[in-house]
């Protein structure tokens, strides 16, 4: 085993390969909710082998969280998907795996000998998945992490990742062509359905379309195949360096992370599915959601007053004692307008000097 040098970080480093399990408590007890605090509690999240693709902000020290970019890591090849394009072979074997339908080099981790998992592969992503790294009192220590260089990350890496996104891409292309075909026929005089027209100045996604093709398809593939390819570039754009992507961070899924020793955090036998770690974390979204508009709805809701409750019937019983006694104030102030108007007068009448005739 290589020797390495011992590293540690308060935020974990991009291009590491690490475990994660969700935190569903800390992500609902700031609501105060015990309805969100029981189905968090019932929750059972597994542990998950991830890479750290991307960090969304700069990791600033005693953060209560990091944000990064993840691709699960998967034991098997990669399920098909015929709607969205997707083929078995759409992986990468990560080294000491060499096994790939196409024979596709493998991926090498540094230091070599560390990664201690030998059935892995990178499943291409069409869109990846953003998590929030709880931050720890002992920070991160990175001493046998296991990495990719940044060469191989864009060599390799991101190199074999477009050329599935260009495959899935072209299989979505042909599925529309196909169906544009079956549902709308061709016009008498119009050119041969499988004479097409170069777009390549375009688009790169779509080399070449029929011309009974809607533009609105046209304009979809470009949209998407564009947004993909410039992934990198668009992340950086929505950005903001200092705090992150401004989207709704509370269902951003908070994680606990261990970025070394990755064969005492998780066994290879127990690698989970990655399709199991999206269901966590959208089932743990959905608590965050219903919580809020509890919260919510307590927020803005008329004050209810139960009988059965005795803080309700303590209140009650404040609020008419408080009536009560303005009532008896309006009639003794109403008693001492009338006293007083009629000592008044009397008082006027004792005190009224009496007129003198001086002048005949």
């Amino acid at each position: 085993m290589a020797k390495t040098i011992g590293r540690i970080f308060y935020s974990p480093s991009p291009r590491s390969y690490a475990v994660i399990r969700l935190n569903p408590e800390e992500m609902v007890r700031q609501f105060d909710d015990a309805q969100a605090l029981r189905e968090a509690r019932a929750m059972q999240p597994k542990s998950y082998l991830i890479y750290l693709q991307l960090e969304r902000a700069l990791p600033w020290p005693d953060q209560p969280w990091y944000r990064f970019e993840i691709e699960p890591i998967a034991t098997t090849l990669r399920p098909e998907d015929e709607a969205q394009g997707i083929t078995s072979d759409m992986c990468i074997p990560i080294f000491p795996n060499t096994s790939h339908p196409n024979g596709r080099e493998s991926l090498q981790p540094s230091p070599e000998g560390l990664f201690p998992y030998d059935n892995c592969y990178h499943w291409f992503q069409p869109k990846l998945v953003d998590v929030r790294i709880k931050a720890r009192p002992e920070l991160f220590d990175e001493t046998n992490a296991v990495s990719i260089s940044v060469r191989t990350h864009i060599r390799t890496l991101m190199h074999l990742l477009d050329e599935d996104d260009d495959k899935m891409y072209a299989r979505i292309q042909k599925m529309r062509q196909e169906e544009s075909a079956a549902i709308k026929p061709p016009p008498e005089n119009a050119p041969n359905a499988s004479q097409s027209v170069d777009i390549s100045g375009s688009c790169d996604a779509v080399r070449e379309v029929p011309v009974d093709l809607k533009d609105a398809d046209v304009s979809s593939l470009c949209s998407a195949r564009s947004s993909h390819s410039n992934h990198s570039l668009d992340n950086l754009a929505a950005m903001d360096i200092f705090s992150g992507p401004n989207d709704d961070v509370e269902l951003v899924p908070l994680v606990d992370l261990w970025i070394s020793e990755l064969g005492d955090q998780l066994n290879q036998e127990d690698i989970p599915d990655p399709q199991e770690m999206y269901a966590e974390f959208e089932h743990i979204a959905k608590i965050v959601k219903e919580a809020r508009i509890r919260s919510y709805a307590a927020l803005t809701a008329p004050e209810a007053v139960s009988d059965d409750d005795p803080s309700s019937c303590t209140r009650q019983r404040h609020r008419k004692k408080r009536d009560y006694s303005v009532v008896r104030l309006s009639k003794h102030w109403r008693g001492l307008r009338k006293r007083a108007k009629r000592l008044s007068s009397r008082l006027e009448r004792v005190l009224c000097i009496p007129r003198l005739v001086i002048w005949p």
